[in-house]
């Protein structure tokens, strides 16, 4: 009876489909510019995303990728008038958009959009936050959840340690107890892995300098995300630290020089890739892929690698902890990420029209599974219980090729290069009854329950990362609560530009110095140059800026108690 359901289903959903194409073909294409703060591809959509969309609603998506051409096209579009069509940005820089008048009000056909308002109390307080007004839509947020602005729902958190479980074991398996700990257990790993199985040189760091600066942090983006593992959150150019009080970046006692250091004595030990400084993320992810990285420290690098089959083989990444570290981990994003999907004010008529129903579409259980989960039959498959089971997981990593219904071409290639999502992947898919992430699923936790996971768990005393750190008392998880910073003005954003540019070029020139005199030396030059930037005004601003958000975190957490 179930799979005789299962197959009704499925004849339902291909009539469903049949429909929308043929609706789709009877519209003209149109070309929708996405301005997009989050992609790392720039140009027209193409391969099996760009055919998903082309049958639903006829249309392709031209991404401009400020990662990719430069931040000043922000400056170009904005003075032109016309920032895209549909506009991705991050969340700071919205409300001068909308004052700007370079954002629509949706109002009129946002409450329709079915799946977007599933969100709806999350959309209704960025919004009135934004005009001060009820009914009054400018603004979606990105990655929602359907959680708890207190729920932490992951097992992994977003940045923490993370080695190859075969490798780690080979070298004896040793306790942590520092980042010192750490860089002897990655020469040992490098001893023994000097190259992936292609012949390729293999570092246990692989760095890349393409989001710099962004997410509202100054700062090399390898070096920030690594702050967190000392409890320490980047808010501008401040640190925010463990006891919810600010101090300067560039203080010796704080995360940003303690990471920095690390990775400078890293690389006088050999461990860093000598393409970090210059690298495109595309050149790390193929990195990744292949095997040529020993150390992973963002939860979604693993997608770059592991796989129900290495999981399998036991060599697959995993969290590794050390006994210094106290992470900071925020807790689901139930008011969304930090960034804002928005409709141009330009857009005629007839694509607002096709832009809302693509947004909506997008928000939808099918645009979720494809962002999420990808291709039916590709990716993953459905069993007799209407559940998801993984098929080709490694589809991303080894870029398989695409069967020619679904248009051809390398699975990464076609992959949704928009790189932002309106529903969060722990939401629960209703078709399923399971959280979109695959490591969710039943069946792909039958299938990992590897004896690498045995081991690990026997080895740690816990069922998973994030129960290893509340056990060990390791993890300060921070409340969600809906906070956008004020703009920068004139002057700000003068001397915002000329501080990152220092911090990040020092950085850089910092993890590559020869000796730790030199590297003392330099920092010291940092501070000076930074500070005759303007740094120490910057400094007092987003302390201002951001102490508001502290209060509501600390606020929210005192509810929690």
């Amino acid at each position: 009876m179930k799979r005789f359901l299962s197959l009704l289903l499925t004849a339902a959903l291909l009539m469903s489909l049949l429909s929308v194409g043929a609706v789709a073909e009877e519209k003209p294409l149109l070309t929708i510019d996405v301005y997009n703060d989050a992609a790392n591809y720039n140009g027209i959509q193409t391969g099996w995303f760009a055919k998903v969309i082309k049958d639903r609603f006829n249309i392709e998506l031209n991404i401009i990728a400020s990662q990719v051409v430069g931040n000043t096209i922000y400056a170009t579009r904005s003075e032109a008038g016309n920032l895209g069509d549909i506009i991705l940005v991050d969340k700071a820089k919205f409300p001068e958009i909308v004052e700007a008048g370079l954002a629509r009000d949706i109002s009129d056909k946002l409450p329709a959009c079915e799946n977007i308002m599933q969100f709806k109390n999350q959309i209704d307080v960025y919004n009135k936050g934004l005009t001060g007004q009820d009914g009054v839509y400018y603004g979606i947020p990105t990655e929602m959840t359907d959680t708890s602005p207190v729920t932490l729902t992951d097992d992994v958190i977003y940045s923490s340690p993370m080695l190859r479980w075969d490798l780690y074991k080979k070298i004896g398996a040793p306790k942590l107890e520092n980042l010192d700990d750490l860089l002897d257990a990655l020469v040992k790993i490098h001893e023994i892995h000097p190259t992936n199985d292609d012949g390729d040189p293999a570092y246990p760091f692989t760095l890349w300098p393409d989001w710099d600066g962004n997410d509202n942090m100054i700062g090399i983006a390898n070096v920030v995300q690594l702050t967190t593992w000392y409890g320490e959150k980047i808010k501008g150019s401040a640190i925010l630290k463990p006891d919810n009080t600010f101090s300067e970046i560039y203080n010796r006692e704080n995360a940003y020089y303690t990471i920095t250091k690390f990775l400078n004595k890293a690389n006088q030990l050999g461990l860093v890739d000598p393409d970090s400084g210059t690298q495109t993320w595309d050149n790390v992810s193929a990195k990744l892929s292949s095997g040529r990285a020993d150390l992973m420290w963002y939860s979604w690098e693993v997608g770059f690698w592991n796989s129900v089959d290495r999981l399998n083989q036991g060599n697959a990444f995993i969290f590794i902890p050390v006994g210094d570290q106290k992470y900071y981990a925020d807790a689901d994003r139930y008011f969304g990420s930090d960034r804002m999907f928005g409709v141009g004010a330009g857009v005629d008529d007839e694509k607002y029209e096709r832009i809302m129903e693509f947004l909506d579409w997008y928000a939808s259980p099918e645009g979720a599974t494809f962002q999420h989960d990808g291709i039916e039959g590709l990716n993953y498959t459905v069993n007799e219980e209407g559940k998801f089971v993984p098929y080709k997981d490694n589809a991303l990593m080894d870029n398989l090729p695409v069967p020619d219904e679904f248009g051809g071409g390398g699975y990464s290639d076609g992959n949704n290069a928009i790189n932002q999502w309106i529903v969060s992947s722990i939401c629960v898919n209703p078709v399923t009854g399971e959280r979109y992430a695959q490591k969710f699923w039943q069946s792909y936790k039958d299938m990992t329950m590897t004896e690498m996971k045995k081991e690990w768990s026997e080895m740690f005393q816990a069922e998973d990362p994030v129960d290893y750190m509340k056990k060990q008392g390791m993890l300060l998880a921070s409340p969600s609560v809906d906070f956008t910073p004020a703009a920068d003005n004139n002057d700000i954003i003068a001397i915002r530009s000329d501080v990152n540019a220092t911090l990040c070029e020092y950085t850089w020139n910092l993890i590559f110095a020869a000796d730790d005199a030199e590297f003392e030396s330099l920092w010291d030059e940092m501070i000076t140059q930074m500070d005759g930037f303007g740094y120490k005004d910057l400094y007092a601003y987003d302390c201002s800026v951001w102490q508001p958000e502290v209060d509501a975190k600390v606020a929210a957490a005192a509810a929690m108690e």
